[in-house]
């Protein structure tokens, strides 16, 4: 500080300015490595892959040559969206809660585990470095599911059907959340779903990197988010309800279901928003206490 701001007001309040600055570069530092860490690492990459691969084995079953032998309405079998539905509700639905956990979920307990926390805690507060690593693993999460839908909706587009009109009556029917957004904007509606789809990716994500900071096998960790959706989507919904099968999440027809799920549309938002608070709450209580082991 200055020897002009120590005549404005107290030393204190000056050094106490600085220290504010200082704090917030560091975080802003920490979140920029974590992030590159991520993004730059081979197994988001892979994770995309992965992804890429399960959106196009979902949509195989779409390709003209399986319809060859079964009289259908054309707009049924070349209508891109239909193509880029099948590839999202097929395999991705099933895979995502430990597709997720690829990308960057085991990074902090890497860094525990190893000893390179502590080294890194010489350099920043532990507040700004556990901040940047659940950002980090929920960003990359969410980037590891929505770029492959991304990159997937023009190869659909491309097989897709030129007859609008015709192929929006024929299957228009069939979009029960915001049909008249799909009519106006199709391309928009695949884009939502694929944010959608991204979103819970990213809350089973954090849910994940708060188990592996509580469970002491980190590999069995990564595991759990995906049991507790086989848990929720078979037994759990048969004695409390449906809403809870997180398997069934991926459909956007959910927001539509209100006789199923009791909140309407807004089941699924909460549903994300109660599995992140988990996942924060035991990564932060987790930590806490390792840090006092």
């Amino acid at each position: 500080c200055v020897l002009p701001c120590w005549s404005r007001r107290p030393v204190w309040s000056c050094v106490q300015g600085e220290i504010a600055i200082l704090i917030e570069r560091e975080a802003k530092n920490m979140v920029k490595t974590e992030l590159k860490r991520a993004f730059c690492s081979k197994p988001f990459w892979v994770t995309c892959g992965i992804t890429l691969v399960m959106l196009a084995f979902g949509s195989s079953d779409y390709l003209p040559l399986s319809y060859a032998t079964v009289e259908v309405p054309k707009p049924w079998w070349i209508y891109f969206f239909h193509c880029f539905f099948l590839g999202m509700k097929t395999m991705l639905p099933v895979f995502y809660p430990i597709v997720v956990m690829i990308p960057y979920v085991l990074s902090y307990r890497r860094d525990r585990d190893s000893g390179y926390m502590k080294l890194i805690l010489l350099k920043t507060s532990r507040k700004a470095y556990l901040g940047a690593k659940a950002l980090a693993a929920g960003i990359s999460a969410f980037g590891a599911v929505l770029l492959p839908c991304l990159a997937w909706i023009p190869v659909c587009r491309l097989l897709g059907d030129t007859d609008w009109n015709y192929a929006k009556q024929y299957y228009g029917h069939n979009i029960l959340f915001l049909p008249s957004f799909y009519e106006e904007h199709v391309v928009l509606y695949c884009v939502m779903y694929a944010f959608h789809a991204a979103l819970l990716g990213t809350a089973f994500a954090l849910l994940g990197l708060g188990l592996s900071a509580v469970v002491k096998n980190r590999y069995l960790a990564l595991l759990l988010p995906f049991c507790y959706a086989i848990f929720s989507s078979s037994i759990l919904s048969s004695f409390v309800g449906k809403w809870f099968a997180a398997l069934d999440m991926m459909p956007l027809q959910i927001y539509y279901y209100r006789e199923v799920y009791p909140l309407g549309y807004w089941t699924v938002p909460i549903y994300e928003a109660v599995l992140i608070a988990v996942g924060l709450a035991l990564y932060w209580g987790g930590d806490h206490h390792a840090g006092k082991a």
